[in-house]
């Protein structure tokens, strides 16, 4: 492996004449934001400081390799050398609406790090930019494309991070002229002159550029699991035609995922795919793997993704896609009541369970190849096996047993018994506590473990519920938390502080109907309650005739949520 490294100023770098730099399609879409864009911003100005004495600064390594065409195919450091074009379109852009007092010397300048420029003629070639980018999605690649022209268009109707940040940029020096006007000129010359400067390499093949990819960190973004692996499948892939279709399914599937709450990530689906393997291998061992171990490594280990070439199958990608669609959708895939059996997961304390959902996924997946998708199909062991997730997780929950090392040994024992179909390797060594522990260990449960207790009975209470956003709720005590100082209803203030932070006190609301109700008794929130009627429990204590809450309801309610929750567990162990 051969290298040639030169210290580069970027102004240079990317202002010569002959240079075109390309994102590959195995690389990930332009990722940086405004965080990023405003320390960029920030490290600029600080070196810049009173414009005297300015000191040079490393922006880091660019990585490329020459491909056939003649391309530089930027390797690493995609997220900095795509930020940096965007920001001297901005400086060329200000100079452009200076008219007639424009500096033809900085318009140039700045132009020549976007376009072609004839340094004979003193001409800019608007045609030919330095950069491409065969990552971004098409709508992106699109404003992209326009941002580089010589004209933008319609800009307030752009939505990318490329449009969001070439803005970001145009507005900072927008304001850098206003407030430092005697700078203005001393801080064009620092750009375009010998203080900002890079680490550039050109690699001498393409496999030692994939060599690079698959092990080298960018400096202000690292290379996640998933981008690695996609450099391991690009690499695998034979002829132009197959990477072509590969990497069209990346940007589909990175298009899907990009800012999703839920996935988060790429690295989430390959970390459940990774489950879905060991659960076909009848491994349940709780030993935390490395995904890109897991897909890639071959020594004295056991790695079930390498020794199988998962990563390389034909059905590895469309399963993958589905996998996204499924954890982004999961209402079009599932029945209403398996819906909200995921809804009730969401609230558990750790992320273990979503295994066994995917390895459910992974049970059913045939059925995503045929043309008339069957819902109640689909759903069938969802609506069968989503009760008895829940049930475990509650049931160590409520035995104070919730460890992520705890739940993950039933829960891969589950993954497993899912391909086996034998269950008798499932021992739930936590029953249904007493009720005396019951009510002690939830009145000293946090208030995440409260909610998702809460919200299980409230779908137990009405068979199940709809429209509820789960995020909004919060936890009510019916029984003002705050002492009103004064004895009314049996209530003084030592029962007060003994019944109040028992589960038969605690009700969901929506946030906003939280707030009305405040410290207001019984009877005034009772008003409240009765307009909350996708949470049949809130509706019917707001409709009752009897407007006292007595530490009778409370004791009362107590045993209910026992019981009620007794029996759903009972049915599903």
């Amino acid at each position: 492996m051969q290298f040639e490294s030169k210290k580069e100023y970027v102004a240079k770098l990317l202002g010569e004449e002959d240079v075109v730099f390309i994102i590959p399609d195995y690389q990930r879409p332009y990722s940086w934001g405004q965080d990023e864009c405003e320390q960029l911003w920030t490290d600029i100005v600080n070196v810049f400081g009173d414009g005297e004495n300015i000191d040079e600064y490393f922006l880091g390594s660019i990585v490329t390799y020459r491909n056939d065409q003649k391309l530089l195919e930027i390797i690493d450091g995609q997220q900095r050398i795509t930020t940096l074009t965007l920001l001297f379109r901005a400086f060329y852009e200000h100079f452009k609406n200076e008219g007639k007092n424009v500096k033809q010397g900085y318009l140039n300048g700045f132009g020549r790090c976007i376009w072609k420029f004839d340094s004979a003629d003193e001409e800019l070639y608007f045609d030919e930019v330095h950069l491409y980018s065969e990552v971004a999605i098409d709508d992106d690649k699109k404003e992209f494309k326009n941002l580089l022209s010589q004209d933008i268009e319609n800009l307030g109707d752009l939505k990318s991070k490329y449009a969001k940040n070439y803005t970001f940029f145009y507005n900072k020096i927008a304001s850098f002229k206003q407030d430092t006007a005697t700078q203005w000129e001393p801080f064009c010359k620092m750009l375009l002159g010998k203080k900002l400067f890079v680490l550039f390499i050109t690699c001498d093949s393409q496999e030692s550029a994939m060599t690079i990819f698959n092990t080298l960190n960018s400096r202000g973004m690292p290379l996640s699991n998933a981008d690695i692996l996609k450099g391991y499948i690009y690499k695998h892939k034979k002829t132009d035609e197959e990477k072509k279709e590969f990497a069209q399914s990346w940007k589909n599937l990175y298009a899907k995922v990009d800012d999703d709450k839920e996935i988060k990530s790429l690295d989430f689906l390959f970390l459940q795919f990774m489950h879905i393997i060991r659960a076909q291998h009848e491994d349940f061992d709780t030993t935390t793997q490395s995904v890109l171990n897991f897909f890639t490594k071959t020594d004295k280990k056991v790695y079930y993704g390498t020794s199988g070439n998962w990563l390389y199958k034909d059905e590895t990608m469309p399963f993958i896609l589905n996998l996204a669609d499924f954890w982004l959708n999961p209402q079009n895939y599932l029945s209403k009541k398996s819906t909200n059996y995921l809804k009730i997961l969401n609230l558990f304390q750790n992320d273990a369970w979503k295994s066994f959902v995917s390895c459910l996924v992974w049970k059913n997946h045939l059925e995503f190849k045929q043309d008339d998708f069957n819902i109640a199909k689909f759903s069938e062991d969802f609506d069968k096996f989503l009760p008895k997730l829940i049930t475990i997780s509650s049931l160590l929950l409520l035995n104070n047993n919730a460890t992520i090392n705890t739940t993950k040994e039933i829960i891969f024992k589950m993954n497993v018994a899912l391909k086996t179909n034998d269950w008798s390797n499932i021992q739930i060594k936590q029953q249904m506590p007493n009720f005396e522990i019951f009510l002690q260990n939830l009145e000293n449960m946090d208030s995440r473990k409260i909610k998702f207790i809460l919200f299980l009975y409230a779908n137990i209470y009405a068979d199940f519920t709809e429209n509820v956003n789960t995020a909004k709720l919060q936890i009510e005590h019916i029984l003002p938390k705050q002492w009103q100082n004064a004895n009314f209803n049996g209530w003084d203030e030592n029962l007060h502080n003994q019944y109040l932070e028992q589960i038969g006190n605690k009700i969901l609301l929506p946030d906003k109907n939280n707030i009305k109700c405040s410290d207001h008794f019984f009877a005034k929130k009772q008003d409240e309650y009765k307009k909350i009627t996708d949470l049949k429990e809130v509706y019917d204590l707001g409709t009752r005739k009897k407007k006292e809450w007595l530490k009778e309801d409370i004791e009362s309610r107590n045993k209910e949520i026992y019981q009620r929750l007794n029996d759903f567990f009972s049915k599903h162990i």
